[in-house]
């Protein structure tokens, strides 16, 4: 616990300030497709991410899901992951005519096994 509690501030003094939106309006991490609608796709991702993350973080992390556009677009955040003003993670999911986009973006540099973390629960739904 206490080395990730030093890693990760070290992390966030090397990273740039930047809003969650900042971090929103630039590229994505990872994109994925869903045949679900957006509140399936929640539903499933949620639990799944939890569980994939979890399987590798150092410290047990929940994840809530936030509402942009009610049944059409949410942000999957977790809840204790804001650093410098904006979330480690952030999946959008958007509905679409034929499923629901899935949007990944990262706010900074994150060690790559927990970044595949939350794409292997993404992945998962």
């Amino acid at each position: 616990m206490k080395r990730f509690l030093i890693l990760a501030a070290a992390v966030a003094a090397l990273a740039s300030c930047q809003t969650d939106a900042q971090v929103r309006s630039g590229k994505p991490f990872a994109q994925f497709k869903t045949a679900k609608n957006a509140n399936d796709a929640v539903a499933c991702l949620i639990p799944s991410i939890e569980k994939s993350y979890n399987a590798v973080a150092i410290e047990r992390w929940r994840f809530v899901a936030q509402t942009l556009v009610p049944n059409r677009e949410y942000d999957i955040v977790p809840t204790a992951g804001m650093i410098n003003g904006h979330y480690l993670y952030t999946v959008n999911v958007k509905q679409t005519a034929g499923g629901s986009d899935l949007t990944m973006y990262t706010g900074q540099f994150v060690m790559p096994f927990l970044t595949k973390g939350i794409t292997d629960g993404i992945r998962g739904c």
